[in-house]
């Protein structure tokens, strides 16, 4: 209920709430997010017109470019205007550069419509129509101008008359008239003369056009634009890298770049930084330089009339004080500041910059800081640069004194400048340098060659000193006047401009007199003329007058002399050099013949191919070789042959010798008519050679050595003497052939070599062909056919065939019609059927024979094999061929039966049958395709052995002692074994070794030969191995029962696992423990003398000794009244008990001593452990009290005590819990009953009424 009036409370005030304030949750919620709105669209406003600004910028500097262009106008006739353009950019000052950017164009032109309707109805057609077309062209250039949604930016407000009618939308010649204002009272109008320039604050004008109609002028509206001034503003920091201004708006202002401010002021601030002093300067616009002086807040102001450069200087208070030295002729900058006076400031713990800028004509030798030298200078430009670290020291002074040279070329005067004609030009230049320059006073004194240039004045202006005048031109060349003037230019560098002087010097030849001295009597070995050289120039030497050794490249000697076998005069030449005169001197000296060698370059080559130039090389090459090359074709033709077209007379000579001199040995031969040739010919060939060098030299060394090949060759080919020689070729038959070389210079030593040449026979794309193919399916030839068939075949290279080819063997045979087998080398053109095989032995070429049948007979049925010949690999399967028979008109009739006959066995136990079946194992077989009315067509099918690498791996198995290895569950594996051929193998499985006992050894199988013919490689046989474990036996023993104190039974036991018992050993059982009373004793097995085959399992039983039966029979016994009792006897009955056991049974009986029955109690409590009651007693038997009576007397034992089985019982009280309570003779105990039946009731009667009380209550 409260609950309910809380929530009825709730209600009404948020009712009332909602009622008072009358305004929605979600309305509030939209309106925030409406506020939320309107700010980012502002932001956007804002970002949209300084990216249009920009832009609008970058258009006015093109469009006045092309003003100024356009009318001829440059800085001077327009100077306010010229840099109008400049500095566009963004405003980092923050200024809010535009309002409105929209124009107004439309409802101006509205307004106008509102006006021009009062005009009087009696105005023309004509002039309406004047007036409607001059009215639509400024309709259309007010929405030109309206539709420019950006501002016009201009430079200090000002632009041209053509620029401002061009963004008016006018055009060239810009004769239109135009006005504006700001508040359409006071108007501005363009000149009619000119382009003068106007000059527009920073607001809104409205804009109008002229327009002249014939009843008078009218100005009609076309639109507002906003226009904004502005003046380019830059501001630079000095003196401190942290330095920053901050514009009004507290934003960092962009340093070292021009920006634009739309105002006619503009503040800003300076960031204080500590031991730094603020200096801010102003330049530009009327009021000049001046110091800017900031207000209490720190604002500084700048008043603009023009463009400002705002200078911010941070001036240390903890400084060094830097002192520049006498610096007349040089500035010096320190962090890029010119230090127009003796001393600046730096920071302290600074790095600073310092440069020094020589003014022209000097330089910068060196720089001291506090008279130490500065050593890591760097030079640009000729200026000095490096940094120096200002120290800890406040106030400190550190002296920089550069040290300023002026740049000097201080030449000689007059001096004598050694030059010969063919002077060597570096050589010359170097001359005139050591010569003329005056190192001592020229600056930079370290001045070299490589740094100048040297020209001198030829008549046609300054050239360079190996300068060559054409013909006719009036000028010289350097050398031929006795003096010249020389100017040297200095090339300068980083450190040094270029400089450059003249002077005149004198030319004269100032070299020293040679003298060339050659040693007598010199003997050298001929060689070639580089090697000979050499060897002369040792005894060679050139010196001076006075007979000192001149220093001069030996190689650069002449020598000129008879280079020949024999003495010789020599003339030794030194031609001088720009150091040296030139001289000359002759000596004779004695040549004797020179060593060679001639080697062979032996190869081996394909038919077809070339050999490898050169095959004889002699060394030195002068010597020249021949070589003469003889061998055996593979035909068996023997064949020789010589090139002696490249050696002439000359060479052989070794000198010259006029007329046959430059004449190959091959043309003399031509000219002797020698025009072939044989081996055994060659030293009479060299003969008449020598006859026509005649005196001039000895050839009879060459003779000599050719006859020296000749006898070689013959001893390997024998009669090679009277082959006839080729002259000037190769051999190019397939063969082996020798290569002898002999030198034939008769200046050197005769030389032989000897190597081998190797044409082998190419095989490569060559092929047998036949040739003439039988153009039938059938390879059947007519009688008639066969008499003009073209048998036999030729070698095809590359599909061509080679004509002429020697070594090619035809080979026939066959069957004839009438049963006749023949064979032969011709084709037999009988009725019958027959193979033609074509091969070549010998010859050039080496390719595999090919075999055709072809039938003699007219037309039949025919058949034909899909694949003549078919090849397959053995692989277990059957392999086939298939055959057809056709008609003569091609139509297949059927399949032809085919018989299969092994004509190549593989094994000598398998019989050449024919046989229908498709054959399985490897060989050539001869198949035989039958059909009716139809020749037998042959074919052959070859299965080769199987190649792969045949394996049996046999597995391994394990069986027990005494059981049998049953060898066919042993597990073979195969590799690369055909399937048919698993099961032969499996058969040959044996056992190397016996069964008998425990071990290993071997399992094997043998291959059949039936299997390994059709192997090319032997199958490879991993045996596998025959495990026979240890036979597990497990013997237990039998559990058995005893009573106790009767004799044990045998103890037995249990075999299991073996069958035959006999080798198990000796085998018992034994109990484990002692004692014969109650109890589970343990029956262990033993076995002596145990198989090693068997594993024996021995399993232990039990012995259980049971309890012994027996059964109590209480004796009665009766007293009389006031009597004692008798003692209480029992007797064993049952198995009895065992000698010397006791039973540990007490007797008792009812306490009572009235006259009647009593129960005897027996307490078993102590029974021995070895027995057990069989029964209880009957109960029957009664102690009994009788009256007093005659002849009534107690019974009494022999001594007159109470004894059961010898041991006495007492009577004693029952007490609780005693056996009493256990074991009685009777039951007299029957108000019990009623006592638990009255409690019975009790109780029930109690439920009864519980329950009534529950229900009444």
């Amino acid at each position: 209920m409260k609950r309910k009036v809380c929530e009825s409370l709730f209600a009404v005030t948020l009712a009332l709430t909602v009622a008072v304030t009358n305004i929605p949750v979600t309305a509030f919620a939209t309106e925030i997010n409406q506020s939320a709105r309107q700010e980012q669209m502002t932001e956007s406003v804002q970002t949209e017109n300084q990216g249009q600004q920009s832009d609008s910028l970058q258009e006015n500097h093109g469009a006045q470019n092309e003003t100024n262009s356009e009318n001829g106008q440059n800085s001077t006739d327009n100077p306010a205007g010229a840099e109008q353009n400049s500095g566009e950019g963004d405003n980092p000052a923050g200024t809010d550069l535009k309002k409105d950017n929209q124009f107004e164009g439309n409802n101006f032109q509205k307004v106008d419509n509102q006006e021009n309707s009062g005009v009087a109805e009696e105005i023309s057609r004509q002039q309406n129509t004047d007036d409607n077309q001059q009215n639509a062209q400024v309709s259309e250039q007010a929405a030109m101008l309206s539709s420019d949604e950006t501002q016009w930016n201009w430079h200090k407000g000002e632009i041209t008359q053509n620029e401002l009618k061009k963004l008016l939308g006018d055009s060239w010649p810009y004769a239109g008239t135009y006005r504006w204002s700001k508040d359409r009272e006071n108007w501005n109008k363009t000149s009619a003369y000119g382009n003068p320039v106007y000059t527009f604050d920073t607001g809104t004008y409205y804009f109008q056009k002229e327009t002249v109609t014939w009843t008078g002028i009218q100005w009609n509206d076309i639109g507002t634009k906003e226009i904004h001034a502005y003046y380019n503003m830059e501001i630079n920091i000095y003196g401190s890298s942290e330095g920053v201004v901050y514009n009004s708006e507290n934003l960092a202002v962009p340093l070292n770049s021009t920006f634009q401010v739309y105002d006619n002021k503009y503040k800003f601030t300076v960031k204080n930084i500590e031991n730094y002093e603020i200096k801010v300067t102003a330049t530009g616009g009327s009021q000049g330089e001046r110091k800017l002086t900031p207000d209490a807040n720190g604002m500084y102001e700048v008043i603009f009339d023009d463009d400002v450069t705002v200078k911010v200087e941070y001036i240390a208070t903890n400084y060094v004080n830097v002192k520049i030295g006498q610096t007349e002729n040089a500035e010096v900058y320190i962090n890029d500041t010119l230090i127009e006076n003796e001393d600046t400031r730096v920071n302290l713990n600074e790095n600073f910059q310092i440069k020094i800028i020589p003014q022209k004509g000097y330089a910068i030798e060196g720089v001291t800081v506090d008279q130490a030298s500065v050593s890591d200078l760097s030079f640009e430009k000729y200026a000095a640069s490096f940094s120096w670290y200002s120290g800890e020291t406040n106030q400190a002074t550190i002296t920089i004194s550069p040290k300023v040279v002026k740049e000097v070329l201080a030449l000689k005067e007059n001096v004598m400048v050694s030059y010969h004609k063919g002077m060597n030009v570096e050589r010359l230049k170097n001359n005139i340098f050591n010569t003329v320059v005056n190192k001592e006073n020229t600056i930079p004194n370290n001045i070299s060659i490589d740094d100048v240039e040297i020209q001198y004045q030829s008549g046609l202006g300054w050239q360079e000193l190996d300068y060559k005048p054409i013909v006719g031109v009036f000028a010289h060349e350097f050398g031929n006047n006795d003096t010249e003037k020389i100017r040297i230019s200095y090339k300068g560098n980083s450190q040094y401009a270029p400089l450059e002087a003249e002077t005149t010097v004198s030319i004269s030849d100032e070299r020293i007199e040679t003298q060339v001295i050659i040693q007598e009597g010199i003997t050298i070995q001929y060689n070639t003329e580089d090697v000979m050289k050499q060897e002369l120039l040792q005894y060679i030497t050139v010196q001076d007058k006075d007979g000192n050794t001149l220093p001069v490249d030996k190689s650069e000697l002449t020598l000129s002399y008879n280079r020949i076998v024999g003495q010789q005069e020599l003339t030794v030449s030194y031609a001088g050099d720009d150091d040296y005169k030139d001289s000359v001197a002759t000596a004779t000296i004695t040549i004797t013949k020179g060593d060679a060698t001639v080697s062979v370059n032996s190869q081996k080559i394909t038919y077809g191919e070339s050999f490898e130039a050169p095959i004889f090389t002699a060394s030195p090459e002068e010597a020249k070789a021949i070589g003469l090359i003889v061998g055996i074709t593979a035909s068996g033709e023997k064949y020789a042959s010589i090139d002696l077209s490249e050696v002439t007379v000359n060479d052989i000579a070794g000198t010259d010798i006029p007329i046959y001199g430059k004449k190959s040995v091959q043309e003399v031969m031509r000219s002797l008519g020698m025009t072939s040739i044989k081996v055994g010919q060659l030293p009479e060939l060299f003969e008449k050679i020598q006859g026509i060098i005649g005196s001039e030299s000895d050839i009879a060394g060459v003779i000599n050595g050719i006859e020296k090949v000749i006898n070689i060759l013959e001893k390997i080919v024998p009669g090679i003497n009277d082959v006839t020689i080729h002259i000037g070729e190769l051999p190019t038959e397939a063969g082996v052939y020798t290569a002898a070389g002999v030198t034939v210079n008769s200046n050197y030593n005769t030389a032989i070599g000897v190597g081998t040449l190797v044409i082998a026979q190419k095989k490569t794309n060559a092929k047998l062909s036949f040739n003439q193919n039988i153009e039938n399916k059938h390879n059947r030839l007519t009688a008639a056919e066969a008499e003009s068939f073209d048998f036999g075949g030729h070698i095809e290279v590359d599909g061509n065939a080679v004509g002429d080819t020697p070594g090619i063997r035809t080979n026939f045979v066959g069957k004839t019609a009438t049963g006749e087998i023949v064979s032969g080398t011709e084709a037999f053109k009988e009725e019958g059927e027959y193979i033609e095989t074509i091969s070549i032995i010998g010859g050039n070429y080496l390719a595999i024979p090919i075999v055709r049948t072809y039938t003699i007979g007219e037309a039949k049925n025919t058949i034909q094999f899909e694949k003549k010949i078919v090849y397959a690999s053995y692989d277990g399967n059957e392999h086939g061929m298939t055959a057809y028979a056709y008609n003569e008109d091609g139509d297949k009739l059927g399949e032809a039966a085919l018989e299969y006959q092994n004509i190549l066995q593989t094994s000598t136990n398998v019989s050449p049958v024919e046989n229908s079946s498709a054959p399985i194992d490897a060989g050539m077989y001869r198949v035989v395709a039958i059909y009716d009315n139809a020749e037998s067509e042959v074919g052959t099918l070859v299965i080769t052995k199987a190649v792969a690498q045949g394996t049996v791996t046999v597995g391994n198995a394990e069986t027990t002692y005494g059981q049998k290895l049953n060898l066919n569950s042993v597990i073979i594996q195969t590799k690369n074994i055909a399937q048919r051929d698993i099961a032969a193998i499996q058969d040959t499985i044996a056992c190397a070794g016996s069964d008998e006992a425990i071990g290993s050894h071997a399992i094997t199988v043998t291959v059949p030969e039936s299997v390994s013919r059709n192997y090319l490689r032997t199958i490879k046989v991993n045996k596998g191995t025959h495990t026979i474990i240890s036979k597990e036996v497990t013997i237990t023993a039998d559990s058995c029962k005893a009573q106790y104190g009767n004799t044990f039974p045998e103890f037995t036991y249990q075999i299991s696992g073996v069958s035959d018992k006999e080798n198990l050993g000796d085998i018992s059982v034994v109990k484990r423990e002692d004692g014969n009373h109650v109890g589970t004793y343990t029956l262990d097995v033993q076995v002596a003398n145990q198989n090693s085959n068997y594993k024996y399992n021995l399993e232990s039983g039990t012995l259980t000794i049971k309890k012994r039966a027996i059964t109590v029979a209480i004796d009665k016994k009766q007293k009389v009244k006031g009597q004692k009792d008798p003692a209480l006897t029992y007797t064993v009955e049952g198995d009895g008990l065992v000698e010397g056991d006791s039973l540990g049974i007490y007797l008792s009986r009812k306490s009572g001593e009235k006259v009647g029955l009593y129960d005897i109690y027996m307490d078993t409590s102590n029974l021995n452990k070895d027995y057990e009651l069989a029964s209880e007693p009957s109960g029957k038997d009664k102690f009994e009290i009788v009256e007093n009576k005659a002849g009534l007397t107690n019974q009494k034992n022999d001594s007159g005590k109470s004894k059961t089985n010898g041991t006495q019982v007492k009577s004693v009280k029952k007490q609780p819990g005693t056996v009493w309570d256990r074991i009685k003779t009777g039951d007299n105990n029957k108000p019990v009953g009623y006592f638990i039946a009255v409690l019975i009731s009790l109780a029930a009667i109690i439920m009864i009424i519980s329950a009534r009380f529950q229900r009444k209550k």
